[in-house]
């Protein structure tokens, strides 16, 4: 291909880069990596836009070479900056971003107007850096929703590394005339049509970005709950048991926590089920501001909640589930009737299935109820492979 062709297609890449990755940040605001692969397609546009121009109109020099070699390294900031931002990772954008508009005015001293060899070289050497710095960040995190994106843009940078240590070593020799008499055409072709392929891969990259966050918001509306925002039993059993085999691995104790709420259906009865909603949320809310961001929180049934709480002890476990019960009885959700809950949970200190610690909360969870409820019960499991029933608060 010649340089125009290259440049039409490095211009509808653009183009497309721009306005796809636009639209996408306008619905989704606060997805600044959007913003940031929008801005890299925008500068791919004009740069290409002003080397077809080139191709047919006399420009003056800080209009050419000073201009498209400049907007070259902008475009791969942008694409460093987005990669940054989705890994919500702190970059300081500033100390890489100044440099790069200080290379616009070195390239108009007379020693880089005059020699083509040091615009390139400096072009180069910048690439070089930028890149390399995106290849340190992504083989440093560590992010499993996002493995087959780190993955593909490692292989992304690496290639444009490759090619470019490739251009400076053909340059430098073919100056030199230890390759070929004059490789500077053959060496500008080149590279143009590399762009165009770090271009194709970098809108490629960024259009899987999208597919997966799809893909995982579905995931997650599927594991979701819709009225109170909790995991709801989709996904239940695949992520307690990857907590059960982890605190058995750990040797660490794990809670598994049921409660209810008190005399629910005279709610719906005595206010209607948009009230009844209201009490599920007001109660999952509390839930949600109790508990500690790693904690699991699933609604099992109509009015029944689940908890996970790896590491959690017996004395641990009494203490959360005590406070539980509390701050939603005095939470004040109706103003007519006390909202309570009761509450069974056991705490695994040794190697059991799945089913019969929810069963021995479940039988926790009905003694409250027998007693009473507006209380915590639990089931102790012991080593020498016997359960017993404690009551632990009554309220």
């Amino acid at each position: 291909m010649d340089l125009f062709t290259l440049a039409a297609v490095n211009l509808v890449i653009g183009f497309f880069c721009a306005s796809y990755f636009g639209i996408d940040y306008r619905r989704n605001p606060k997805r600044h990596y959007l913003l940031d692969f929008s801005l890299a397609g925008a500068i791919l546009f004009l740069q290409s836009l002003i080397q077809m121009l080139r191709s047919h109109f006399d420009f003056p020099y800080f209009l050419g070479p000073a201009t498209v070699n400049t907007l070259t390294l902008l475009f791969h900031f942008f694409v460093l900056s987005a990669l940054y931002r989705l890994f919500e990772l702190p970059f300081r954008r500033f100390y890489l971003l100044a440099p790069i508009l200080l290379s616009y005015f070195v390239l108009l001293l007379p020693l880089f107007q005059q020699e083509q060899l040091h615009r390139f070289m400096l072009g180069f050497s910048m690439i070089t850096l930028i890149n390399s710095i995106c290849l340190v960040m992504l083989y440093r995190v560590k992010n499993d929703k996002f493995a087959g994106v780190i993955t593909f843009f490692k292989f992304v940078m690496i290639f444009n590394i490759c090619q470019t240590v490739l251009r400076s070593g053909l340059f430098v020799t073919g100056k030199y005339g230890y390759t070929m008499a004059e490789p500077n055409q053959l060496i500008h072709q080149f590279g143009w049509f590399n762009l165009t392929i770090h271009a194709a891969l970098v809108l490629t990259g960024g259009l899987i970005i999208l597919a997966r966050q799809r893909q995982m918001a579905l995931e997650a509306r599927a594991e979701t709950d819709p009225l109170t925002g909790l995991l709801n039993r989709f996904s239940m059993q695949e992520r307690l048991n990857a907590e059960l085999n982890r605190a058995v691995r750990s040797s660490q104790p794990l809670t598994i926590m049921i409660f209810d709420i008190d005399h629910f259906k005279s709610v719906n009865d005595k206010f209607g089920h948009q009230i009844g909603d209201q009490v599920i949320r007001a109660v999952a809310e509390v839930t949600q501001a109790t508990v500690r961001n790693y904690d699991l929180a699933f609604r099992i049934g109509g009015e029944e909640f689940l908890l996970c709480l790896p590491g959690v002890d017996q004395d641990m476990a009494k203490a959360k589930a005590e406070l539980l019960r509390q701050q939603i009885e005095q939470r004040a959700i109706l103003t007519d009737q006390p909202v309570t809950v009761s509450i069974g949970f056991v705490v695994a200190t040794k190697a059991q299935s799945l089913d019969e610690l929810i069963k021995q909360a479940d039988d926790a969870l009905y003694q409250a109820k027998r007693n009473g409820r507006n209380q915590v019960q639990s089931t102790h499991v012991r080593q020498e492979q016997t359960a017993s029933v404690d009551s632990v608060v009554l309220g």
